[in-house]
Formats: structure tokens, sequence, C-alpha cells
């Protein structure tokens, strides 16, 4: 299972952000999220979600001796996982990297894109 993105139909609205670190940190932070809004406010104005792509070879993990079923559940991983998505996807914030766990199976950011540009 992954999230899709449909970057045409993102308002911006942050509300996919917010009910992440809800969810996972029980705060509204944008900052402890592991669904990301980039802004391009220069040149398309669009936004877009970046998420884990829960890619089959996880690149992300590449060196480590782990059970890449076991760790795509959890939610903060350590920060040289971040630096290593080819795809700038998980996101880290002081220490700390947020990874997409789907909400163990129920993503939330799915049930809240009023626009509908997530979806599974």
């Amino acid at each position: 299972m992954r999230i899709k993105v449909d970057k045409e139909k993102c308002s911006g609205c942050q509300l996919c952000e917010m009910v992440c670190s809800l969810f996972h940190a029980g705060i509204i932070n944008t900052e402890k999220s592991a669904i990301r809004i980039q802004r391009d406010d220069l040149e398309t104005s669009m936004s877009v979600p970046i998420v884990c792509r829960q890619c089959k070879e996880m690149k992300c993990l590449e060196g480590e001796d782990a059970d890449k079923r076991h760790e795509r559940k959890k939610f903060l991983w350590n920060k040289a996982r971040a630096e290593r998505c080819p795809f700038h996807a998980v996101n880290l914030f002081r220490e700390e990297a947020y990874h997409c766990d789907l909400c163990g199976g129920n993503p939330r950011c799915i049930k809240v894109c009023t626009p509908a540009a997530l979806h599974l």
C-alpha cells in the first residue's frame, strides 16, 4: 500500500500535515509530520505533497541489517535514513526523521484531504 499524490489538486491547506502530527505526536506541529507540502510560489504557484513512496527497494535502509517490513511500520527513524532517501520524502526536524507509516494501514491524511490530492 502507498499514498499516491495528484499534485494538480493540492490546495496547500496543510490539513494533511496537521492531522499527521496530531495522530502521531499528539500535537499540531507541521514540522513533526511525515508528509510535507512543498510550495513553489515563484514559478508555478503549486503546492505539492511530499510523502514516503513506500519503495520496494528501500534505498533509505541501504547498508543496514534491518527488517524492511518492520521498519516500514515505524514513524520515527534516524537521521541517516532520511539523508539516503533519493526522493527526499523522509522529513527531518531537528535530529529526528519522520517516516510515513501509513497510520498503521489507515492513513489519516487521505481522510482530511478535501481536494482529493491524496489517495491509496
